[in-house]
């Protein structure tokens, strides 16, 4: 029997993709968790203004706060240790592509070493782009590397925020590619992610969706890693959709621990949240932004571009045609 799902269901993958945002690098530790500011606002870097969460109160009927059409968000984390700020570097760099059908989510990340053209500033690696030039200057240049991408929406957050999600989820499953263990400097405390389902609760979350030194393609199993954090959290949130208790507990923490800039609030995400149970982790394709393989420029280590991939993928991107790019091209980001 075919499952009718209400319109825009899957878009509610966008509450878990968010949270990925929040799962930028920091130093191997147990951190504690605190609030990050929030905003809605077009400016990247300033503190926020602390101001009341809104009252959820989701309706299955609610009609698709994105609208019509296919939808891109870019999803910002950056390293800062600092709760109230949003500034340092963009450790963590995916575009969530919306199909118009809303029939799949596609998570398309930007190794942080990918060496590119910046609007303004010159080549350099993409993650400088943020530090360097802020939210719009990132936003500019994945928009020009993927060929002029219409980018509807950001959102960002430091990595306070997803260790704070990570534990209102209770933890969350992910389908782990490559068993790695890791030694968290400040504690001595051994962490070990054997291969297959593994379940990621309180810190270990962050720990998992920032190693890079142990799995076999580094940064870019790490990326990899962080899309499979989005699935995990998307299947947590569907579990507890129903819960009107978790749903208020979701919306405030977003509110808490995200900014978001576009035509996109987050009490929009009251909407989003009883959508969730009719997702699936099928319904989520897992990409990176190709490359040829690695390189030296200026004595620096880069990712190199693969030019010819990476333009089908923007025109894939611009014309809504991401499953014909995934039937020629498959999923797999080893260069």
């Amino acid at each position: 029997m075919t499952r009718t799902r209400p319109r825009g269901a899957r878009v509610a993958a966008l509450l878990a993709a968010a949270a990925l945002a929040l799962g930028a690098c920091s130093p191997s530790a147990d951190p504690a968790p605190e609030a990050a500011s929030t905003q809605t606002t077009t400016e990247a870097v300033e503190p926020a203004e602390k101001s009341a969460a809104p009252s959820p109160s989701p309706s299955p009927e609610a009609e698709d706060p994105l609208g019509e059409g296919a939808r891109n968000m870019l999803l910002i984390g950056t390293d800062s240790r600092d709760a109230s700020s949003m500034g340092g570097n963009a450790d963590i760099i995916m575009l969530a592509h919306v199909p118009a059908d809303r029939e799949q989510l596609y998570l398309v990340s930007f190794t942080r070493d990918m060496h590119v053209p910046i609007p303004g500033l010159g080549a350099g690696k993409i993650n400088s782009a943020f530090s360097r030039g802020g939210t719009q200057t990132l936003v500019d240049t994945v928009s020009e590397l993927v060929g002029g991408l219409e980018i509807d929406y950001t959102m960002q957050t430091n990595f306070n925020g997803f260790i704070n999600l990570t534990r209102a989820l209770e933890g969350f499953e992910v389908d782990n590619k490559h068993h790695s263990t890791v030694t968290v400097n400040s504690t001595g405390r051994v962490v070990d992610f054997p291969e297959g389902r593994v379940t990621l609760e309180n810190t270990d979350g962050l720990i998992y969706v920032r190693e890079r030194k142990r799995l076999p393609l580094g940064d870019l199993d790490r990326t990899e890693r962080q899309r499979a954090a989005v699935v995990g959290m998307m299947d947590r949130i569907a579990e507890r959709s129903d819960d009107p208790a978790f749903v208020a507990e979701l919306i405030a923490l977003l509110f808490n621990n995200v900014k978001v800039t576009g035509d996109l609030a987050v009490e929009d995400f009251v909407d989003l949240a009883p959508m969730a149970s009719e997702l699936e982790r099928d319904d989520v394709v897992s990409l990176m932004s190709p490359i040829t393989g690695f390189g030296t420029v200026g004595g620096a280590s880069v990712n190199l571009v693969d030019e010819a991939q990476t333009a089908d993928l923007g025109e894939a991107l611009r014309t809504d045609t991401m499953d014909d790019y995934v039937e020629e091209y498959g999923t797999d980001y080893a260069p």
